[in-house]
């Protein structure tokens, strides 16, 4: 009950002119007011100074939207109504207080009514503060603080916030100062940031479903590398949305990485527990996701331009050297190199079975004159069988080494126009011999030798008959071919493959055709 210290001024309050008599048609006039009327100004003064009458006045309530300065401004709120008053206590009297009083302390108070007269706000003025415990807000807060904190929403692995963040999102209000702050600090600091706004409520009955709607839009999107929630400084009623429980779980269960910035520094909000970072200010959120300045980019990527520049050329280095050896090693094992070095020892062969044969005929020629010479002194027929006798052997022993020769420049090389020169060599060298035993028979034949001189002569014709048909160009006249590969080789079935062109030399050229089929011959079985 309001305690009433100073009766005397009551008394003059009531024994102020009275204007319940006073008619309206008698004290009326245009031009001042009615007789007993008050001014704004006055009526204030004599109502303030009535309040002051009252009192002192001890109440109690919970307190609210507090606001501390040099002097302490708050609400002071009934938990059964609602009903708030607004409260006051100067410095002169908050500085004895043994406590910091916060939105949601319920307090009990001591002071007196007063009414400013500048602009007719009623305010309570404490002398003193008392607290009384926890208020029903808060004391419903921390209990579903601990049921959050039991469930590991605020205990939970918290994901890393990208240094490098190409696009960010924001929840808040779409016309609020906080989606303005961040706006700007971020195109201030690094105007590469693309920025992606959800609006949403931040405050009343609706805000927690708006904000977990929104936030469930931007991970829907899923365009975001961060995501900004929150809203500018407020009453602690103002930011209630944010200790909702269900936005406090949408929060911690968001797959992408999550900035919680609610109030002011001082200001704490249960998503900032569930988030994986919380900011004092929303500003200070945009800070950091823009933490990587554009000149910080830019230097970055001039690094990593630089970086990729040396990797490149140390690449280009090593490839060089790596090229420069293999061409090396392909030049002194490349096929041309080993088919020259081929075609130098068949070059070597041929002139030394060249010069075996030339060797061999001037031998042969010099003993026919040796025989010539002889025969015309000594019997004839002896002579003759001894000397066809090493005929016979020298042409076997040339056949074997024509043979093996020819044989080893066949598998090689086609060098035809060589064997074609030799071959008329052989020809005339053979005619010459020819016409020579022709000679010696005809003179044995003379010496009445006929039958033995006819015997020598049939077998010399055979020996030079079998000579010419180890000839491998002569077996060409008997309907047989030599075939080559592109590189002059002689071929067989296992150096072929579809799709090579080959070449068969016949008796009246040369054929070229491409292989379309290889059957190989069966070997026989054991």
């Amino acid at each position: 009950m309001p305690h009433f210290n100073d009766e005397s001024l009551l008394d003059s309050y009531d024994q102020r002119p009275s204007t319940s008599n006073v008619s309206l048609s008698d004290s009326y006039s245009e031009d001042r007011p009615s007789d007993g009327s008050w001014s704004v100004s006055e009526f204030l003064k004599q109502t303030d100074s009535f309040f002051k009458t009252l009192g002192p006045f001890v109440i109690y309530g919970e307190i609210s939207e507090i606001k501390n300065y040099n002097h302490i401004y708050f609400k002071l709120k009934d938990s059964t109504d609602g009903a708030t008053l607004d409260c006051v206590m100067w410095q002169s009297y908050s500085q004895r207080l043994n406590f910091e009083p916060k939105s949601g302390d319920k307090v009990e108070l001591s002071g007196n009514i007063s009414l400013f007269t500048k602009n007719g706000q009623f305010k309570f003025i404490a002398h003193s503060m008392r607290k009384l415990g926890i208020g029903s807000i808060m004391e419903k807060l921390n209990e579903l603080k601990r049921k959050l904190d039991s469930q590991g929403y605020f205990s939970r692995q918290k994901k890393t916030i990208p240094q490098f963040v190409n696009t960010v999102g924001i929840v808040t209000s779409a016309d609020g100062r906080a989606v303005g702050d961040i706006i700007k600090t971020i195109e201030h600091r690094n105007p590469l940031i693309n920025i992606i706004i959800y609006p949403s409520l931040v405050q009343g009955a609706n805000a927690p479903q708006s904000l977990i709607s929104a936030l469930n839009l931007a991970i829907e999107h899923n365009k975001c590398d961060v995501i900004i929630i929150g809203r500018g400084g407020g009453s602690f009623e103002d930011l209630l949305a944010f200790f909702d429980e269900e936005l406090v779980k949408a929060v911690a269960d968001c797959p992408i990485p999550i900035i919680s910035a609610v109030g002011h520094e001082a200001d704490y909000a249960f998503t900032d527990f569930a988030a994986d970072m919380r900011a004092a200010t929303p500003t200070r959120a945009a800070e950091f996701v823009s933490s990587v300045l554009k000149s910080d980019l830019y230097y970055a990527v001039e690094q990593y331009v630089k970086r990729l520049t040396d990797a490149i050329y140390r690449i280009y280095d090593y490839e060089s050297m790596n090229l420069d050896h293999l061409c090396s090693r392909l030049k002194n094992s490349s096929p041309e190199l080993y088919v020259e070095n081929i075609s130098k020892q068949v070059d070597l062969l041929v002139n030394r079975m060249e010069g075996a044969c030339l060797d061999r005929l001037t031998d042969y020629e010099r003993r026919l004159n040796t025989l010539k010479n002889r025969i015309s002194v000594f019997e004839p027929l002896f002579y003759i069988e001894q000397e066809v006798s090493k005929v016979k052997n020298c042409m076997f022993r040339l056949n074997s080494a024509l043979d093996r020769d020819l044989t080893l420049v066949s598998d090689r090389l086609n060098y035809e126009n060589r064997l074609f020169s030799l071959n008329n060599l052989i020809d005339k060298r053979l005619g010459a011999l020819n016409d020579r035993l022709k000679s010696l028979v005809n003179r044995a034949n003379q010496s009445n030798t006929d039958d033995n001189l006819n015997n020598l002569n049939q077998n010399f014709i055979r020996t030079i008959t079998k000579l010419s048909s180890l000839n491998p160009l002569y077996i060409l006249n008997r309907g047989y071919s030599i075939t080559f590969d592109e590189n002059e080789h002689v071929v067989n079935t296992a150096s072929l493959k579809k799709g090579d062109v080959i070449t068969t030399m016949l008796c009246d050229g040369r054929v070229k055709s491409e292989v379309i089929d290889i059957q190989k011959k069966e070997k026989d079985s054991q």
